[in-house]
Order: C-alpha cells, then sequence, then structure tokens
C-alpha cells in the first residue's frame, strides 16, 4: 500500500500500472460519508468535479438524476444528514475534493473505492481481497485533503485519520506500506478519540460553525457501516455503487 494527497498525487503512483491497482479516495468531511450514507439507502452516485457546475446540471437532466445542491435546509447536497433518506435513486454529487479526484483516477483502468471513517474497516477487508487476488496488484491510498483559499492543498487531519483507519487493518493483515502508509496507520493507532480529533480539526471546527454538526457526527461514526462505495464505468460516467 502506497499513499499520497489528491488527485495529483494519486496520478503521480498510479503511472502506466494502474490497472493492477485499487485507488481508496479519502474524504471524511463529506464526499466519502456523503457517498457512503447515500449507498447505504440503495443511491448510485455520478461524481462530478465542483468546477463544473454546467457538466453537473448537464448530467441530472440527462440522466434523470438528482442533483445535489449547496448545503441548505431540506435539499439533498453534500452534508451526509440529507442522504439519510435518499434513496435508490441515481444522484449528481459534485464536491471539490473527493469528487473530483474520483472522477479523475475513474479514468485510468484503476479500480476506485471512496472510504472515511464510516466503512473503513469494510474498504480495508475489500483492499486485503484486491491484494490477495494477484501478486501485481497494488492499493494506492489517496486522503482528498481540502483546499486553502487560493487553491492551494491543505492536508486535512480528519482524511489522514481515515487513511490511517484504513492502513492500520492492512497492516495487521501483513500488507507491505509505504512510509507514508505506515506513518497514517500510526497517527491513528496512537489517537485514543478519533471522534473528537475531527471535531477540534480545522474541517470539523468549520462545519459546526456553520450550523451542520450533525454531518460531524455521522462522519466519525467509525466502522457503522459495511457498504463499499466502488466506480463502475456507464455511459454516462463514472458511477459510485453500493459493492
Amino acid at each position: 500500500m502506497r499513499m499520497e494527497w489528491g488527485r495529483t498525487g494519486a496520478m503521480a503512483l498510479l503511472g502506466e500500472h494502474a490497472p493492477r491497482s485499487m485507488t481508496v479516495v479519502v474524504d471524511v468531511l463529506s464526499f466519502g460519508t456523503a457517498v457512503t450514507v447515500a449507498c447505504e439507502g440503495g443511491a448510485r452516485v455520478l461524481p462530478v468535479p465542483w468546477s463544473d457546475p454546467a457538466e453537473a446540471e448537464r448530467l441530472a437532466e440527462a440522466t434523470g438524476a438528482a442533483l445535489a445542491r449547496p448545503r441548505g435546509d431540506g435539499r439533498l447536497s453534500l452534508s451526509p444528514a440529507s442522504l439519510r433518506d435518499v434513496g435508490a435513486q441515481r444522484l449528481v454529487l459534485p464536491s471539490p475534493n473527493g469528487a473530483a479526484i474520483t472522477h479523475a483516477v475513474a479514468g485510468t483502468g484503476a479500480r476506485v473505492v471512496v472510504g472515511c471513517l464510516r466503512n473503513a474497516s469494510a474498504v480495508a477487508r475489500a483492499a486485503a481481497a484486491h491484494l490477495d487476488a494477484d501478486p501485481a496488484h497494488d492499493v494506492v491510498l489517496v486522503p482528498a485533503g481540502e483546499r486553502w483559499t487560493d487553491g492551494s492543498l491543505r492536508p486535512a487531519l480528519e482524511d489522514l485519520l481515515g487513511a490511517g483507519a484504513v492502513a492500520a487493518v492492512l497492516r495487521a493483515h501483513g500488507t507491505g506500506l509505504s512510509p507514508e502508509a505506515l506513518a497514517a496507520a500510526a497517527l491513528w493507532s496512537a489517537t485514543p478519540d478519533a471522534a473528537a480529533a475531527v471535531l477540534a480539526s480545522t474541517s470539523g471546527r468549520e462545519l459546526v460553525r456553520t450550523g451542520w454538526p450533525q454531518d460531524v457526527d455521522m462522519a466519525v461514526a467509525v466502522d457503522a457501516s459495511r457498504v463499499v462505495p466502488t466506480v463502475v464505468g456507464t455511459d454516462d460516467g463514472p458511477e459510485v455503487r453500493a459493492g
């Protein structure tokens, strides 16, 4: 297992060997948690980069899918709490980090799954099965991170902890970890209260301050889900389904 941050890191690790890889995109607040919650209810998610709202509108209209809007009362959005009752429908879900990474990596030929704290052990078991299936296989772990106002990457504690939770299970499985993945696993093991850490993090405080504490509560429900959201190719582009 190797680990690098964001879309650029994922592409650097995948290279020409992408078809042998499982890529785990970890975005705890909030894309990964939102997708997992939606897939728990049977939804199929079409990830779209946040930077392309026209494409999101076009795709929703062309496919008859619901379109997640910016967070707001009563609307489907990137808020996991808004997706608890989304049901078995298609959902176009834009996000600035997790969706953009998932959409990009899906075009490389790699197997792509979406992870978070909520499904960390289930994702790790799927990754272990991928590794056991063929000695040529590897796993690329991609904490999504956030963005500063100038557009640069902000490594996010919650995503590092989510990546570490996955890596720690694989370490126990006997998987060889890169130094970066090993460090993430060590951080996870050394964090006695991950929920408190995420709540006190920059991202957690921001969501609470803007009125979305329930999203943090859902995101820190470690291993509450057995769902492994998995990307499949469709005529409409990459689609994430429960695996």
